[in-house]
């Protein structure tokens, strides 16, 4: 077959995530910058002050009052609303507290508790009919 060939070179292109494309030194930064956005929302969350010492406590506190009066939302593409939601999920994934100050925070674990069960359900029910298939060929 005639296959015509591009002009350039082609260069490999690495399939996955994006954080197999970073070097360990970049993942190592990358995780350093979430644990302290991770700390700074807790911060944030909990913070009461119009004059906090705290760095960029107003700029999150910013954020998360653009979270609940967006009318766009993450949904309908407003990337600053796709971070702090990005940020609220990495904290409720790692969040152990009985009552979170963090917005969405019991809302999102619950979300994902009940994710769980309906996978936990769905695999149950997998393995008992491949159990079924395996019995009725031995018979």
């Amino acid at each position: 077959p005639n296959i015509p060939r591009p002009p350039h070179p082609l260069q490999a292109i690495p399939v996955g995530s994006q954080q197999s494309a970073l070097t360990p030194e970049q993942r190592k930064e990358r995780q350093r910058s979430i644990q302290l956005h991770m700390t700074l929302l807790l911060h944030a969350s909990t913070c009461r002050s119009t004059e906090c010492s705290s760095a960029n406590c107003a700029k999150m506190k910013g954020l998360l009052k653009h979270g609940t009066q967006c009318k766009i939302k993450a949904n309908g593409g407003c990337n600053v609303c796709k971070r702090i939601w990005a940020l609220l999920q990495i904290h409720a994934k790692q969040c152990k507290q009985e009552n979170c100050p963090v917005p969405n925070c019991m809302a999102i674990r619950e979300r994902y508790r009940q994710l769980q069960l309906q996978q936990q359900a769905m695999d149950d029910r997998r393995r008992q009919m491949m159990n079924q298939t395996y019995h009725q060929k031995a018979r």
